[in-house]
């Protein structure tokens, strides 16, 4: 219609080739955007923090407390069910993703009613493996209504090796909607669906704070990706949040020029002569948020297994390796991680617990090989960490094979030692 000037563009596909977590991303512009899902920010206080809400329809779908500092944990606590709000493009957009997977373009066209409800800017929507969980080996939606801080919601990670920061990526998911409502047999068909098809169904999140993304729509397919042990595509809506000055260019105080601009994880290039002005536009003016208001999202207690999701540290402990020592990571060949396994360091020890719990989500076989080598090889010293993380996996594998490996396990080490009392488990669990 003539009167609605909302206009959503979409721009261009960025490079991903080299992001195991983000197979493809659409960078899109929102012109004259309805301001319908939009974050909104209190002004700082005297701790350094600022309230801040992402609402729809003026409802708030989570309530946050931000640090300034971007390596301190942000607190967050559940808002307004999303099934309590009224918004039919949601609905639509929630049509589509369940139609079929092509490509994040063909994605990005379909629902662009709903990107129009977004504020003014650029944004990314990108294809993204997603954990269903907090970030620290709790299931997604095993967190409190209260506010809490959270390890994932922080713009930066301190590795425990040289306290080297890595950066975030919108890895783990936070719910928007009440456990109450999830249907087992709805899950169910979810699980079917996701061992036949080789393009599941996306479900749909916006990339809020530091690791932690808001599920926006799909918590039927992330207790079905928990209960297979899987991780969960998104399409994920990440807003612009920094951007490199062009360092050949003078300094223009206020509006500086642009080499790129950045969107947790993913960087655009800008066209020469880009300024800042030209992307932020004038500073979104401050507003008195009211301070936390309970609302009971998870209240009713759920459980999906078998899904142990890396954590936070696990992911900081990759990619601190990946840095520094080539070829070193996940997707490298296995002889490369194989080579860990002879090492009795603190450091083998941290890089080979958090490759087993990586793994454990996104290659199950790879996974299930490296955590019987680590078993063979025996519990002892600086290998403790390795073992359990082993043997925690090798735990939701019931099979003969794996009875047989912690059988041996068991055998070889005596009660109360190291990690003989997590092996006895696996037969006195279900008793």
């Amino acid at each position: 219609m003539f009167w609605n000037k909302t206009s959503v563009k979409i721009l261009k596909e960025l490079d991903t080739t080299d992001k195991w977590w983000c197979s493809s991303a659409v960078m899109f512009s929102v012109k004259d955007g309805k301001n319908v899902i939009c974050g909104k920010c209190g002004p700082e206080n005297e701790d350094y923090e600022f309230l801040s809400q992402l609402q729809i329809n003026g409802l708030p779908v989570v309530q946050s407390k931000m640090p300034i500092c971007s390596t301190c944990k942000a607190l967050l606590a559940t808002g307004y069910g999303i099934e309590n709000i009224d918004c039919p493009e949601l609905e639509a957009a929630r049509t589509c993703m369940n139609s079929g997977f092509i490509s994040i373009t063909d994605s990005a066209e379909r629902i662009k009613p709903l990107l129009g409800l977004l504020s003014d800017g650029l944004y990314v929507l990108a294809d993204t493996i997603c954990f269903p969980s907090d970030g620290e080996g709790h299931f997604f939606y095993e967190i409190p209504d209260e506010p809490k801080y959270y390890e994932a919601a922080c713009d930066g990670y301190y590795s425990h090796p040289d306290l080297t920061c890595i950066d975030h990526l919108p890895l783990y998911l936070y719910p928007t909607q009440s456990s109450s409502l999830i249907d087992k047999e709805r899950v169910k068909y979810y699980m079917q669906l996701f061992k036949s098809d080789d393009e599941p169904p996306r479900a749909l999140a916006y990339h809020w704070v530091g690791f932690m993304n808001l599920l926006l729509d799909g918590h039927h397919k992330a207790c079905a990706a928990a209960s297979l042990g899987q991780y969960l595509r998104c399409l994920t809506i990440i807003p612009i949040e920094g951007c490199l000055f062009d360092q050949t260019k003078p300094f223009v105080k206020g509006n500086p020029y642009l080499k790129s601009i950045h969107f947790a994880g993913l960087e655009a290039e800008v066209e020469d002569g880009t300024r800042y002005l030209d992307i932020y536009g004038d500073k979104k003016k401050k507003e008195n948020l009211p301070g936390f208001k309970p609302y009971n999202l998870t209240d009713t207690k759920i459980h999906y297994g078998p899904a142990r999701y890396p954590a936070v540290k696990d992911i900081a402990t990759l990619i601190y390796a990946r840095n520094k020592i080539d070829g070193f990571f996940p997707e490298a060949d296995y002889d490369v991680i194989s080579k860990m396994l002879s090492r009795d360091t603190e450091e083998a020890d941290r890089y080979l617990e958090a490759i087993v719990n990586y793994l454990g989500a996104l290659d199950h076989d790879k996974a299930y090989k490296l955590a019987g080598d680590i078993v063979r090889k025996g519990d002892g010293f600086m290998r403790h960490l390795r073992v359990r993380a082993a043997l925690m996996f090798l735990l939701t594998c019931r099979s003969d094979e794996t009875e047989k490996l912690i059988a041996d396990f068991y055998v070889d080490h005596e009660e109360h030692d190291g990690n003989w009392e997590l092996a006895n488990s696996y037969w006195t669990e279900n008793k």
